[in-house]
């Protein structure tokens, strides 16, 4: 094409753009893509006719006009293998660059299977392949615009043959896979949901693959600097599609849904400011936001708990910096200045004094400052160690059976709340307000709730299951209940009511109005199980329980909490099980004489690395009171190790408040490896300072 030919051919392209709703810079790239697309297309057919005329058979005719040639693929054409190279490959190309003719004309009326064969069978032949990546690159520049047109289902057959292309997972192809998402982004909700409904009839192996391909796109946009936000936005938007049905029915482990770049690679400060968490703050919209500007907590399943607890981390602190700046302008008028919320308790008299306090202070909003705590009649300024050994000792007070507000499950050891109880709700409010202060002051708490109460707290429903996990033995009693297949009325002589025992007296509840004279039958035997499990989870402990639920999120309640699933947000108020003893080490302070290189240092961790699993649980809960680590790992923990003297038969001793753990300077490794197993494993509490 010459230079005038060029040039006419660039403005009919440029017009046509800007009259589709280009933008001029858009129209100007679009033009010149397609340009170049055009330029590629006619080439290798040159050159293929050319080749044929110099060789012996040079005078042979030339192939047909592709004018004549069929403008439709499929399987057999390529199984068959008759058309000229040079006619498939225009063929190839006027099928996978536009829309309409991916709809109609690639693989019309054939199955998966058909379409992933013919695929591959394009990909046999590289200048084809090639043909096919340049065809599809040419597509995904498309205007977005154009996505406003697809409202049926058959306009979505384009993205589902491209799906199936085996190289999506070639970095080369990561253009072609944001491109796509990205037009995938802007279809219209109903034409989504047809998306997750065609997924749904996928098999697991299939859906991992899915996830997969996006989150490599993800992953190689973020590491390679790419920073194509608005592709990455729009992965995550199918993604976010997938995850739900994960929800729905799982084919993988949540977790599968985190990407490690986004966690490890990302400005997470940054993404909080960009996020509707954060502009709701400022009362400004979330729905002005273009793909571009849109932020991870968006989609949330992304992010591992960890990140996650950076940003409440984030959250809370803008929110207490704005508390701090009300009390600075509150002290104008009152002649005080408070940016934290003190609390002064006595040892003997800590839960009374705690809920006499926070009851004061609760309407003004002082529960989102910074908390110090002090013990009356103590020394000593509050740096964290006096808040974590307070809400040791409250906590376990407030949980112990024995006071009454909880019962312990006799196989589980977990915790129910007390429908009897004869505490005021006041009590059960107190402890979700403490569990709120703990998230926002980063304490980590020894709560043995089962995961349900978790999954209330974040509004999830609840079934036998979760019945089962927290009171076994009363969950596989329904449960063989309502698999039994011989004749239930007769066998099980049960009618619509339940009974237990509250202080010696038989207690008896109907599940429904005349329960009592309602036979439960084979018929009827799934309703009478949903009644008990929503009498025991809901109904018998609504009062305990909302109180409890009341004062948790009037702490902790808001979109930032929203990004946790329950299973994060156990992780985020009792910790992390997984230990990670060398990144303790790595993280590890010493003082009081002792260096890294100290003999007894060496003894210390060469005996720790050897202990098992439970022992370094036993280590951990002798040092910070808790054998579970942060959410964001031994790492992040700050640990202190100290000599206490010289060498002695004395044992290690430890204050918990602080991470603190103080070692006679031992002389040898067997001498360490004694003293401290004895020390972590003789009772709770020895040894504590």
């Amino acid at each position: 094409m010459d230079t005038e030919a060029m040039k006419h051919e660039f403005d009919g392209l440029f017009q046509a753009a800007i009259a589709s709703g280009m933008a001029p810079n858009e129209a100007v790239a679009h033009a010149l893509m397609q340009l170049h697309q055009k330029s590629i297309e006619n080439e290798p057919a040159t050159a293929a006719m050319d080749q044929d005329m110099t060789s012996d058979n040079q005078h042979a005719p030339l192939p047909a006009s592709t004018t004549s040639e069929p403008s439709i693929l499929t399987l057999q054409m390529l199984q068959e293998n008759v058309l000229p190279l040079p006619t498939l490959k225009k063929i190839v190309y006027e099928v996978f660059s536009q829309s309409d003719t991916l709809n109609e004309a690639c693989f019309p009326n054939h199955s998966r299977l058909e379409i992933q064969q013919g695929l591959a069978l394009i990909l046999q032949e590289s200048t084809l392949s090639t043909t096919m990546g340049n065809a599809l690159s040419a597509w995904v520049t498309q205007p977005w615009t154009n996505c406003k047109k697809w409202t049926t289902p058959e306009a979505l057959h384009q993205f589902f043959i491209v799906l199936e292309h085996p190289l999506l997972f070639d970095p080369d192809y990561r253009y072609i896979v944001g491109g796509m998402t990205k037009l995938m982004y802007y279809l219209n909700e109903e034409m989504k949901l047809h998306i997750k409904n065609y997924w749904k009839t996928f098999d697991p192996d299939d859906l991992h693959r899915l996830v997969d391909i996006f989150q490599q796109f993800i992953t190689l946009a973020l590491v390679g600097g790419e920073l194509k936000m608005d592709m990455i936005f729009a992965t995550c938007d199918m993604l976010q599609l997938l995850h739900d049905i994960n929800n729905e029915a799982p084919f993988t482990p949540y977790t599968e849904f985190y990407n490690d770049a986004v966690n490890t690679e990302l400005n997470l400060l940054r993404d909080y400011a960009n996020s509707a968490i954060f502009m709701v703050h400022k009362h400004e919209t979330a729905s002005s936001r273009e793909l571009s500007d849109l932020s991870f907590c968006d989609f949330p399943f992304v992010l591992d708990a960890a990140s996650k607890s950076k940003i409440l981390q984030y959250d809370a602190e803008y929110q207490q910096r704005v508390h701090v700046q009300d009390s600075i302008r509150s002290s104008f008028a009152n002649g005080e200045l408070q940016p934290y919320l003190i609390l002064r308790v006595r040892r003997e008299n800590v839960i009374q004094d705690a809920l006499h306090q926070i009851v004061q202070v609760a309407t003004s909003e002082q529960l989102k400052k910074p908390l110090k705590v002090k013990f009356i009649g103590e020394e000593g300024v509050d740096e964290g160690g006096v808040q974590k050994e307070f809400f040791q000792i409250i906590i376990r007070q407030l949980l112990d059976p024995n006071f009454g507000m909880f019962i312990a499950d006799d196989e589980t050891r977990t915790l129910w709340f007390n429908c009897d109880s004869y505490e005021s709700t006041t009590e059960f409010e107190l402890i979700g307000i403490l569990l709120g202060l703990a998230i926002y002051n980063g304490v980590i708490l020894e709560l043995h709730f089962p995961s349900l109460v978790y999954k209330k707290l974040m509004g999830l429903s609840l079934t036998l299951d979760d019945l089962e996990e927290a009171q076994p033995a009363l969950g596989k009693g329904l449960r063989q209940l309502l698999e039994f297949e011989g004749d239930v009325e007769a066998v099980f002589a049960r009618s619509f009511e339940l009974s237990y025992e509250v202080f010696g007296e038989i207690k008896t509840i109907e599940l429904v109005p005349e329960g009592k004279v309602i036979p439960v039958t084979s018929a009827n035997r799934g309703e009478y199980v949903a009644k008990y499990v929503e009498y025991v989870t809901t109904t018998s402990v609504a009062e305990q329980y909302g109180a409890f639920h009341r004062g948790f999120h009037f702490v902790c309640g808001g979109d930032a909490l929203k990004l946790f699933r329950s299973e994060e947000l156990e992780l985020l108020i009792c910790g992390s099980p997984e230990l990670d003893f060398e990144a303790l080490q790595e993280a590890a302070r010493y003082d009081d004489g002792f260096t890294e290189d100290s003999p007894c240092v060496q003894f210390f961790w060469n005996v720790v690395h050897a202990f098992s699993l439970e022992e370094k649980k036993q280590l951990l809960k002798f040092c910070t009171g808790s054998d579970r680590a942060p959410i964001r790992g031994l790492s992040s923990m700050v640990f202190v190790i100290s000599r206490n003297g010289s060498d002695s038969d004395r044992l290690p001793t430890a204050h918990t408040c602080f991470n603190h753990l103080l070692l006679p300077d031992y002389s040898s490794q067997e001498k360490m490896q004694e003293r401290l197993k004895l020390a972590i494993s003789q009772s709770e509490g020895f040894g504590l300072l």
